[in-house]
């Protein structure tokens, strides 16, 4: 079976004729989160807040590459509130991982080490996750016949947060992990 993201990829073949295109932006944005949440996991305590932010401006740049992929450009401020609606919803899953390291870190060697490795699978997870339910919100627009352009902002955070929630958390963390073993440089 495929996995969520490239199903999602695949539902907008209507929209967009490379699923590869699609998955390859998520992984590649993913990948450049985790590199740079691995250097800021080796600053003692702040790491994880610095990962945080980097992975957020990371996702940011992620949609609108992907919005100029689908053709689909949402106002900076729209695009912000979605971003960081698809932000809080993720928040949840990721906070506590990021602590975890924020300690680690202050071990000097192999606690940096653990911190740079917990902090750079976290913001890859993060940025893939935060990519799957753009996808599928984008999908389930456009298949919805309604032009995203007419759509509030607080619409696309409803329908954010929904998508969200109709994920199976447990199974998109997985394939996230998995997706960086495969993946990284």
């Amino acid at each position: 079976m495929k996995g969520m993201l490239v199903m999602a990829a695949y539902g907008l073949k209507d929209y967009y004729n490379s699923a590869d295109d699609i998955v390859k932006t998520v992984i590649d944005h993913g990948i450049a989160a985790a590199s740079a949440a691995a250097l800021s996991g080796c600053i003692p305590g702040t790491g994880g807040a610095v990962a945080a932010a980097v992975s957020i401006g990371i996702i940011l740049k992620m949609y609108i590459s992907l919005g100029k992929l689908l053709g689909i450009y949402f106002g900076n401020g729209v695009l912000k509130a979605l971003a960081s609606a698809i932000v809080a919803d993720l928040a949840g899953s990721v906070t506590a991982i990021l602590a975890v390291s924020a300690v680690i870190s202050f071990f000097p060697g192999i606690g940096t080490l653990g911190a740079a490795t917990i902090t750079g699978i976290t913001s890859f997870c993060y940025v893939y996750l935060a990519g799957l339910i753009y996808i599928q919100m984008v999908g389930k627009i456009l298949k919805g016949g309604k032009p995203i352009e007419n759509l509030s902002e607080e619409e696309l955070k409803a329908m954010a947060k929904q998508v969200a929630n109709d994920l199976n958390m447990k199974d998109a963390v997985e394939e996230a992990r998995k997706a960086y073993k495969n993946n990284k440089r």
